[in-house]
């Protein structure tokens, strides 16, 4: 697969991003070698005094992918890749398939020049060497050519070195070709209110839905580890960075919040379940490399992990998640993978393998920070070599739960329009009351449901509603699956959600803000009854929605009166275990 690059590139930055690319400063790091870009020689690393950026990209957009006699697969670069000089976007359309490769570009300039565009085929390396020259990069990495691809063991020593790579770089130079302008009126600077609304909003759909760059495995620990990123299309292109790092106003979306500098978090480092989120939906040509791309993710986790393709997959597959439920429980933060019609939000990619409930593997992984509480309501889990997680405590509850009448469970007729309409009648209702207001009793359910939508992002399933209570006193579920009676366990999961203000002169620009802090708890289910000396098993099937004290539905953020207020009645006098499967 060959792509196109535009030199005359429109900009989706709502302000000029230029200086803000020249000054961004590497890290102490350096890999072990880089491309000096203009001759292009490679150099050794600790030579290089500046800074470097690094490449991201999809290898199957370098060249022809071929097979070769032991199976494995390669990419050969027969040089087809395109520059194109003087493009007008005024009047071309890249987007019409029928037209060839060349004729596409062949649009005349303004009539005042009469000029043809002019189309250069070269190789990915030529491709670089120019867009380098063009965002004046002037050492890049690029693993390719800085590891030698023919040496097994230095692969491995480079590999387990990718997070140091990305994150000490200047910025990641993201290759993602599906980008391109549908139409130039988008990009009217004329109207400083829109700001390229138009042409933004269309960008995430072609990153998000169409691109390879975005489902694949290495690009996703690519794009954690990295502080700043310039993504570029066909035709057109942006800088993004992170809202953790930088006093600097940039765009609201899925890199700027949530994953770049994901790593370096202010709140501690990312969490399991932010990358999981994303994980659980991404493709990779080795199974193995689904794994080994989110071990590098959590390095001080995984750095006794080694990175080995002989090892068999279920035993790889088997490691990671062990390690990580035994360091961290937020990885029973997960609701459904599907809107409130039942409709699947993204294609899952791990299912093949089999993995127990409480990976979250069936569901869809909270996108916010989160981590796990632990208080006076002391609990003890292990996972054992059957993959199952046993939890053992004295502290649970058994809740008799009611399906949402809009939810995917509901046994009457729901459409994403109904909700929608609901949704619009919460924001009149919030804006006339504001957020410390308790709601009327006939707004209640729907109220809580929006609210997770809003705070975690799932749609509500399910609410409980305690016995003799009114429905004042009721609280919302995600859950994976229908069931009338789950049971909740004393792991507090706090929320982190980032608060962000818009500046004053740009509708489309923030600045962070500190955060909002809301609670949940893991929700399991019996799935096999203790018989014929059996014992009992449980399935994670998703997340139970406390509130926050923000919204005054606790008095204080401390964990113990906030378990106290849920589990004091309902301690037993001997430890029960929950075994998980």
């Amino acid at each position: 697969m060959y792509i196109t690059y535009c030199r005359n590139q429109r900009s989706l930055d709502p302000v000029d991003s230029t200086q803000y690319r020249r000054d961004a400063a590497a890290g102490e790091y350096r890999p072990t070698y880089l491309i000096h870009v203009s001759d292009w020689e490679k150099v050794p690393g600790k030579q290089v005094k500046t800074g470097y950026c690094a490449l991201s990209y999809v290898w199957e957009q370098s060249g022809d992918v071929v097979q070769k006699e032991n199976g494995e697969y390669d990419c050969i670069d027969n040089g087809r890749h395109c520059i194109v000089e003087g493009y007008d976007m005024n009047k071309g359309d890249l987007t019409t398939m029928t037209l060839t490769e060349e004729e596409k570009y062949e649009v005349q300039f303004l009539p005042s020049t009469r000029s043809m565009a002019t189309i250069k085929h070269v190789t990915y390396k030529e491709l670089l060497q120019q867009i380098c020259k063009d965002f004046e990069i002037e050492y890049l990495w690029y693993d390719k050519v800085c590891i030698d691809q023919s040496d097994h063991e230095v692969k491995l020593r480079e590999i387990k070195q990718m997070h140091k790579i990305y994150s000490n770089a200047c910025y990641t130079v993201a290759m993602v070709p599906e980008v391109h302008i549908y139409d130039p009126k988008d990009f009217d600077t004329t109207n400083p209110v829109y700001d390229n609304i138009g042409a933004s909003t269309i960008t995430w759909f072609d990153i998000v839905q169409k691109s390879l760059w975005w489902k694949r495995s290495w690009t996703l620990e690519e794009t954690m580890s990295s502080k700043r990123i310039l993504v570029i299309g066909t035709d057109t292109h942006f800088w993004q960075h992170s809202f953790h790092t930088c006093d600097i106003p940039t765009t609201n979306d899925a890199f700027s919040g949530k994953m770049l500098d994901f790593a370096n978090q202010q709140q501690g480092g990312g969490s399991v379940n932010q990358a999981l989120n994303e994980a659980h939906f991404r493709t990779s040509s080795k199974e193995h490399d689904k794994i080994f791309s989110l071990v590098n993710i959590f390095p001080d986790m995984f750095k006794n992990m080694k990175i080995n393709y002989k090892t068999d997959i279920k035993t790889t597959f088997h490691h990671f998640y062990r390690t990580i439920a035994t360091h961290n429980l937020s990885i029973l933060s997960f609701g459904p993978n599907s809107f409130n019609n039942g409709e699947e939000f993204r294609v899952n990619t791990m299912k093949n393998h089999n993995l127990p409930s409480w990976t979250g593997v069936s569901g869809l992984h909270l996108n916010k920070h989160i981590t796990t509480i632990t208080t006076w309501l002391q609990h003890q889990h292990s996972i054992c070599d059957d993959m199952l997680l046993h939890i053992s405590t004295k502290y649970y509850k058994t809740l008799s739960v009611l399906p949402y009448e809009f939810g995917c469970f509901s046994p009457l007729f729901h459409d994403k329009d109904q909700w929608d309409e609901e949704f619009e009648k919460f924001e009149k209702r919030w804006e006339a009351k504001g957020a410390s207001n308790t709601v009327e009793e006939d707004h209640a359910l729907i109220d809580w449901a929006v609210r997770m939508l809003i705070t975690l992002g799932h749609y509500a399933t399910h609410y409980y509603q305690p016995q003799d209570a009114s429905v004042m006193h009721a609280r919302p579920l995600a859950l994976t699956e229908d069931c009338d009676e789950c049971i909740i366990l004393p792991i507090l999961l706090k929320s982190y959600g980032l608060l962000i203000n818009k500046v004053k002169e740009s509708p489309v620009l923030y600045l962070s803000d500190g955060y909002t802090h809301d609670y949940l708890l893991p929700v399991i289910k019996k799935c096999v009854d203790d018989a014929n000396g059996t014992k009992e098993r449980y399935k994670a099937i998703g997340i139970y929605f406390l509130g926050s004290t923000l919204n005054k539905d606790f008095i204080s953020d401390d964990p113990d009166e906030i378990l106290n207020s849920i589990f004091g009645d309902d301690i037993h006098s001997e430890a029960k275990e929950f075994i998980i499967q």
